[in-house]
């Protein structure tokens, strides 16, 4: 067994006028003494424990995780960059701000990333680089990184940071190690010989991924994307509502210099209590939100009985919108197959009761938003 204690990151080698960093392997059987580690562990453990049990017991879950998706496909691009609101992300392509749109579009690949990932975990397929590829293949896709090769592996040096690699933040391994490199990673993650706890491999598989980037883009979004992907493969939760993008976004600084410590100060156990906070946190606040999902819920069933409409109308206006929080008449219309007149006379009462806000200000194409309920995921 090797100890995190004695962990060391890898080594930098001399190419031109730059160093790249090449990782150490992890497909090891990892121990510690660190004792904050063993309660932070037992900690995590037991919030996605109770986070699985209360999934389970909540009617409608997978719409609620839809939602959950939606703000971290947000929370995970606005870490690369992109700009769209949650409101704007949530938009119907045609009501976006043309200016908004490429944002908009690198945001629902996310989207369809992650619910293409979590469908295969669910269906038996392991995570490894052939998922990895698959999906990375998916975010990449029609959007700006199009032309960096998606889905496939680096064949030239990346770097981060700085316009070369000679000014670089950092420089991952040549494209010439990326390979064996990857082998390494792919056996660490389906390795079922060792005893070393699913959440401290899935932190060093993380930062790992981080080391090699092995993508000319993506690389960040396609690393966060594996945690829930590798949590969700060993069982530790059946349902895939664990996403910690907002808890990076939040701590981003931290998140930056936590793996950069990894590397040059070999604090492996440092980098593994930052991710075992951030699991502890979002499970704790994945919990809340779903409890107030279901008052919100309970307090709708209660609030449209007393509407001066039919009950079932209202109730069919309210369904769609927590699959789809804001959105326009016609699709209500598509999707309800209510009389145009029915629907308006449903809409403006909810609107009156304030249920719902209209949010273009106009008298037509008009955008319609349950904006509480949206609010219960953003907090």
């Amino acid at each position: 067994m090797k100890k995190l204690e004695e962990y060391k990151s890898g080594e930098y080698i001399k190419m031109n006028d730059y160093k790249a960093f090449i990782p150490s392997k992890i497909n090891y059987n990892w121990g510690w003494d660190d004792t904050k580690l063993d309660k932070l562990l037992a900690e995590a453990n037991r919030q996605i424990g109770e986070l699985n049990a209360y999934s389970l017991l909540i009617p409608n879950v997978d719409l609620y995780i839809k939602m959950h998706v939606k703000i971290e496909a947000n929370k995970s691009s606005r870490i690369e960059g992109t700009r769209t609101t949650v409101e704007e992300d949530l938009l119907d392509v045609s009501d976006v701000n043309p200016e908004k749109r490429d944002d908009w579009e690198e945001v629902q690949n996310y989207v369809k990333a992650t619910n293409y990932g979590v469908q295969r975990i669910s269906e038996g397929f392991p995570v490894c680089t052939r998922l990895i590829r698959e999906i990375h293949k998916i975010l990449m896709t029609g959007v700006r990184g199009e032309h960096k090769t998606p889905g496939e592996f680096r064949t030239s040096q990346n770097w981060i940071g700085g316009s070369m690699p000679s000014t670089a933040v950092y420089v991952p391994p040549p494209h010439t190690e990326v390979a064996e490199c990857l082998s390494d990673f792919e056996k660490f993650i389906n390795n079922e010989e060792i005893d070393t706890p699913d959440l401290i491999k899935i932190a060093i598989l993380h930062y790992q991924f981080e080391s090699i980037h092995p993508f000319l883009d993506g690389n960040g979004r396609i690393g966060r994307l594996l945690v829930p992907l590798y949590i969700q493969s060993k069982g530790m939760l059946q349902k895939s509502c664990l996403y910690i993008s907002d808890y990076i976004e939040r701590n981003k600084d931290t998140y930056y210099d936590m793996l950069t410590r990894v590397r040059t100060r070999n604090d492996m156990i440092g980098w593994i209590k930052f991710f075992l906070e951030a699991v502890i946190e979002t499970s704790k606040t994945a919990k809340e939100k779903f409890r107030k999902v279901v008052e919100l819920t309970m307090e709708m069933d209660k609030v449209i009985l007393d509407l001066p409409v039919k009950s079932e109308n209202a109730k069919k206006v309210i369904n769609v919108l927590y699959n789809e929080p804001i959105i326009n008449r016609k699709k209500i219309i598509e999707i309800t197959n209510m009389k145009s007149s029915t629907l308006k006379d449903t809409v403006n009462v909810l609107l009156e009761n304030n249920i719902i806000i209209e949010t273009t200000g106009y008298s037509r194409n008009q955008v319609f938003a349950f904006q509480k309920y949206i609010d219960l995921f953003l907090k």
